[in-house]
């Protein structure tokens, strides 16, 4: 380095004359360029030159921004090697999971050439296994990657997603593997496929009437993901005429092999004939940025008007509808912003049948037709687990928040009947805690007005789960089955459910009921009536394991092989029988706008119950066995049974 300070009093203006000066000032500057390589570094150590290659996924620029190494500064290789660490770190942490970076520097006489090259982790092979009648090519089409495509664990994440809602598909799990000889990835797809095809036959024959009903429903017709529905019902009366009634559906999903989805029905009913079509392209996944719809149809449906637990009127109700939407995306896969715009029509007209007595029945034709736009945000979550709407299959449970809101316009202009304004404010969201607490929450105020509030409806539910109190984990899987832990494998779950329906404005256009086809059990099917309402209902849940359970299923799937023999060889019928035993109590109020609260026309009940359901059958629902005491006249006891969707 050069000692400035005794070149300065070296070299004092008072021993200086001008010639003097001009030569030491020359000979200042031959020490200064003499003594400038060690103070900038050798020119052969300095960047010249940085690429970056194989990086698809982030930008040059984004890559750049993570190293410390940079063109025109001096190399440091060990500076170099942790730039190629911190590369690999954030794409891990971005999800590219094998991706792999090596660096490789140059060294020339005017500097060192530097070239990363980074390998984000190609998929090379993808291997299917348990589907033994779904093809190849239906499972393929699901998922989010395929072979060439760079490996990113959210695409892994949603495509089991995408696949275990398919409703012929009981279980999904996709797993990864580096092969280090071909440096590529490799891609285990398995699935638990479901019996897709079940029937009904039910021969209700005597001598005064006649019932007949033949179904089969297929979820996966072919192996190719396409469902279907044919039921066939005959009624016989004496003096009249046996009537043949048909009920067709068909869904084709991916329809020539796009994303859009077509569904049908055409249902042939004693008051008339329905029948329904839409054509759908969902946001099949997060990562889509669009999404859209169209659908028609014409439903005839009879209406019964209830007061006082009594049914006073039938009404034929006629409904022509149609309705299209397209909404963009805007975000991530967690965190999206969208915009709607829909058309809707509504054409309703009401034919009297029956009269039984005065009411305040009284509903309107309409014909409305409007055009609006939605704007929304959400924030989207997903968390596997069991045993909370469904028994047996694999759950994903959205948490998250989602908040949208919907303004319509009806005008002459386009056929509707009136100028009429319409809004609608949506709020919902779930959360998990630990995989133990679950919850769901769910708000929306729909209204139309003119130059006042006409009619409003608030909605609104909310659940709380607690799962699994005593820590026992899954007792029962559909890929696995019951898991081996004792005689007995309980596993316990607390659930709280409230809702609430109000309507303001509806007054004998529309009423709100309840009674045990909302939740109240114990009382009627829909024993009261008003214009709001609502019910809590606390429910202790136990679902039933262990071997005593396994064996019962084991003798149903004896059964079940023996009867199927005939047409399925060397397959053993497993039904995959879960069982729960239910302890809950139901609190309902429900009122009108002539009166207020009142503590003493709370209606509560207590029961208990069985529900089960074969888990590995498509869509076989789950039945219902439940016994229940109102605590509130009148006090008899109800027993209901069915089949349901929910848990």
């Amino acid at each position: 380095m050069v000692n400035f300070k005794g070149i300065c009093r070296f070299y004092s203006p008072v021993c200086l004359d001008m010639r003097q000066f001009a030569t030491h000032i020359l000979f200042l500057l031959m020490i200064l360029c003499l003594n400038a390589q060690p103070v900038f570094g050798n020119q052969a150590d300095v960047v010249r030159s940085l690429v970056i290659k194989g990086n698809h996924t982030f930008s040059k620029e984004e890559i750049q921004n993570l190293m410390q190494t940079s063109v025109g500064k001096s190399f440091d290789a060990d500076m170099l090697k942790k730039d190629s660490e911190k590369i690999a770190r954030f794409l891990h942490n971005k999800g590219i999971t094998y991706a792999r970076v090596t660096e490789s520097p140059k060294k020339f006489e005017d500097g060192v050439y530097i070239s990363i090259e980074i390998d984000e982790g190609i998929i090379d092979t993808i291997i299917l296994s348990g589907n033994t009648k779904t093809k190849d090519n239906v499972i393929l089409r699901e998922l989010l990657f395929q072979k060439g495509d760079i490996y990113v664990e959210a695409d892994k994440k949603e495509s089991e997603r995408i696949l275990r809602q398919k409703r012929y598909i009981g279980a999904a799990k996709i797993e990864p593997r580096w092969d280090a000889e071909s440096e590529t990835v490799a891609i285990h797809v398995t699935v638990t496929e479901l019996f897709s095809i079940t029937g009904a036959i039910d021969p209700g024959i005597n001598n005064q009437s006649g019932y007949f009903l033949a179904q089969v429903r297929e979820a996966n017709i072919f192996g190719s993901g396409q469902a279907g529905q044919i039921r066939y019902e005959r009624i016989t009366e004496a003096g009249e005429k046996t009537r043949g009634l048909f009920t067709w559906k068909y869904r084709m999903p991916r329809l020539v092999n796009s994303h859009w989805n077509f569904d049908s029905e055409y249902v042939q009913k004693r008051e008339g004939d329905s029948w329904r079509v839409l054509l759908e392209r969902p946001q099949y996944t997060l990562k889509s940025r669009w999404s859209a719809s169209f659908s028609t149809s014409e439903l005839i449906n009879e209406v019964r008007w209830y007061e006082n637990g009594e049914k006073t009127d039938i009404f034929e109700q006629t409904l022509h509808k149609t309705s299209a939407n397209i909404s963009q995306y805007f975000g991530d896969r967690h965190h999206q912003n969208y915009l709607g715009f829909w058309f809707d029509s509504h054409q309703t007209t009401y034919l009297p049948i029956e009269s039984i007595r005065v009411s305040e029945a009284s509903p309107s034709n309409r014909n409305i037709k409007r055009v609006g736009i939605t704007v929304g945000r959400r924030n989207v979550g997903f968390h596997q687990t069991r045993f909370l709407r469904g028994m047996g299959g694999e759950e994903d449970f959205l948490s998250g928040s989602q908040f949208s809101t919907s303004f319509g316009y009806a005008s002459p202009l386009y056929g509707s009947e009136r100028t009429e304004y319409y809004a609608i404010l949506g709020v919902n969201g779930g959360f998990v805690n630990q995989n133990r607490f679950f919850g769901t929450a769910l708000i929306t105020l729909s209204t139309s007005f003119t130059n006042q509030i006409e009619r409003s409806v608030l909605q609104a539910r909310t659940a709380l789960f607690f799962r699994d109190v005593f820590n026992t984990g899954d007792i029962y899987r559909v890929d696995t089955g019951f898991r081996e832990n004792g005689l007995f494998d309980l596993q316990q779950t607390f659930v709280a459910q409230f809702k609430t329906e109000m309507q303001f404005g509806w007054r004998g256009e529309s009423q709100v009921t309840l009674g045990a086809a909302n939740g109240l059990r114990g009382y009627g099917l829909r024993q009261f009536n008003g214009e709001k309402m609502m019910v809590l209902s606390l429910e202790s849940r136990t679902v039933c394991g262990g071997d005593f359970f396994r064996k019962m299923n084991d003798g149903l799937t004896t059964v079940a092989t023996f009867f199927a023999k005939p047409f399925i060889k060397d397959r053993v019928v497993d039904l995959g029988l879960v069982l729960s035993a239910t302890v809950f109590t139901d609190i309902g109020y429900i009122w009108d706008s002539y009166n207020t609260f009142d503590i003493k026309e709370v209606k509560p009940s207590v029961g208990f119950g069985l529900r089960g359901s074969v888990s590995q059958v498509s869509d076989a629902g789950i039945f219902r066995i439940e016994l229940a005491f109102p605590l509130g006249p009148p006090l008899r006891s109800q027993i209901f049974y069915g089949v349901e969707r929910a848990f």
